[in-house]
């Protein structure tokens, strides 16, 4: 549709679009979710306090679905329609889970279908690794799994993180801004305009869940789980593309700076994955040692602060991925891996003062 206007029209409207169906739609969404009583009630895992509305995510999916359907060239980019179609399924699960709270074996079922609709149809996976351990061009048979193994992963990272206001929507925004002007500068404008397009659907939310106080609302499962399929997607489309880009935009390291501008939740949940695992505990047991959770004991609870630090660390990621894009893989993500865990340590060590402070009072 609109396939006469030019392609800066095209995003600069589809920018717009998004921005004012979320905005305009934020209320109607609060009012539904108080009135059928789709709210999370705080717990003793819960940072915050009163019943908030949980399907946030209705927002960010109703503004890109529109705008992106509009304004996208489909013809142009064949694997999009399956992007697309992957995306409204694992929207379909995470809403099915905000209103029912299905078993996590049953949600990750249906994260996999999502996932393998793209795989299988979209024929969309890794198929460079640029050097990476040594390899270069990898057949299917190792693509296809890793493609899938590293989806789904991101998929729960991105979920996992989604603990405080405007975290994960605040990683989301940063993470597809990047993906985005590399996209653009490549040549690769309908990845351009995905990404565009979802930085401006997840803007409105991220400004009511951080600072809103009458129509305050979470993003839910609906919400995070799709943009982690999305923010993978630009990942893997990152690697598949840039080998063709070298004169444009050198780019060596593809899939370390892709790893890098998603480190924060990956490393995290990796981290507590392998946490749980040595106390012979489910890597989904809940709890909370994460990166957030730490910092909220620094901050006396204040999301906001917490959320802006990490928010500056994965600032600080994403421009170590940038200007470290020529060196190898392996020093890079070695450099993410050593960069994390010092900032985890040092966090970690203030918290506990904190707490043994507390204790002493």
């Amino acid at each position: 549709m609109f396939s006469i206007l030019s392609e800066n029209w095209r995003l600069i409207l589809s920018v717009l679009l998004a921005l004012i169906i979320g905005w305009r739609l934020r209320m109607p969404v609060m009012r539904m979710a108080i009135l059928k009583n789709f709210v999370d009630k705080p717990n003793k895992r819960s940072s915050h306090k009163g019943a908030v509305p949980n399907i946030g995510g209705v927002i960010v999916f109703v503004a890109f679905l529109i705008s992106f359907v509009l304004f996208a060239h489909f013809d142009g980019v064949l694997e999009l329609q399956y992007v697309l179609l992957g995306a409204i399924m694992i929207f379909l699960i995470g809403i099915y889970d905000d209103f029912l709270q299905i078993s996590p074996r049953k949600k990750v079922k249906g994260e996999m279908l999502g996932v393998l609709v793209l795989l299988v149809g979209g024929n969309f996976y890794f198929d460079n690794l640029h050097g990476f351990l040594g390899l270069e061009v990898i057949s299917p048979w190792i693509g296809i799994p890793l493609t899938f193994l590293a989806l789904v992963g991101l998929i729960n990272a991105i979920n996992l993180i989604d603990g405080i206001d405007g975290l994960s929507s605040g990683v989301a925004l940063m993470d597809s801004l990047f993906f985005g002007w590399w996209f653009y500068h490549t040549g690769n404008f309908e990845y351009a305009l995905l990404c565009a397009t979802l930085f401006a659907a997840i803007v409105p939310f991220f400004i009511i869940n951080l600072f809103g106080k009458r129509s305050k609302m979470f993003m839910g499962d609906s919400g995070a789980l799709m943009v982690g399929f999305l923010l993978g997607v630009m990942a893997i489309k990152m690697c598949r593309e840039s080998i063709n880009d070298l004169e444009r935009f050198d780019l060596h390291a593809a899939p370390a700076v892709a790893f890098s501008i998603l480190a924060i939740p990956v490393l995290d949940t990796l981290r507590l994955f392998a946490y749980r695992w040595m106390q012979g505990r489910s890597p989904f047991a809940p709890d909370k040692c994460h990166l957030h959770h730490k910092l909220l004991v620094i901050y006396d609870g204040v999301h906001r602060k917490a959320t802006f630090t990490i928010l500056t660390f994965n600032l600080v990621f994403i421009l170590l991925g940038y200007f470290c894009r020529n060196c190898s893989n392996e020093i890079l993500i070695l450099s993410d891996v050593v960069l994390f865990v010092l900032i985890f340590c040092t966090v970690n060590h203030l918290a506990k003062r904190k707490l043994a402070k507390q204790a002493q009072v």
